[in-house]
Order: structure tokens, then sequence, then C-alpha cells
């Protein structure tokens, strides 16, 4: 298990648009991907579970990867969460 500690980048935060972006980035990965909050553990696998964590810009959250590909899927979404989603979709 790997772990870091992220934060949202986004000006919007996390809407619909960057929640698929995040999805869709984790599917790729076969280790399970978490977002953890003062609040929530979210699948970071699940559009519909990122879009309920109403992540807003500045937001810090710890992301937990598990499994054989761990430190590729931490390093994608370390890459991932550094950038404007905005710019991406």
């Amino acid at each position: 298990m790997v772990r870091a500690e992220l934060t949202v980048e986004s000006a919007q935060g996390i809407h619909l648009g960057p929640a698929n972006l995040i999805a869709n980035t984790a599917d790729k990965f076969d280790s399970s991907i978490h977002f953890k909050t003062e609040y929530m553990d979210i699948n970071a696998k699940s559009i519909i579970n990122i879009v309920s964590g109403t992540l807003r810009y500045g937001d810090t959250f710890l992301c937990v990867c598990d499994g054989p590909d761990e430190k590729k899927a931490l390093a994608a979404m370390k890459e991932l969460m550094a950038q404007d989603l905005e710019d991406l979709l």
C-alpha cells in the first residue's frame, strides 16, 4: 500500500468532467485507488463516488493505492491532480 497527500488544483473543483478524467485514469490500473477525506472514503474508479466527494479547489485528501501496480497508480494520480483538470477537458 502506498499513499500521498494530494491537493485539488482545478479552479472549479472536481465536478463531472474532471471526475470522468480521474475515473478513466484510475480504471487503467489493477490496484484499488481511494481518496480519503475527513468525512469520506472515495473510490477513484467511480465517477458518482468522486462527484459525491464534493472536492473543491485547495482541498487536500489522502490518495491510497493498494495492489500490484500501486506505485504507478499513485504516480498517475499525483500527475493528474497537480494539473488544472479543466485544461484537459
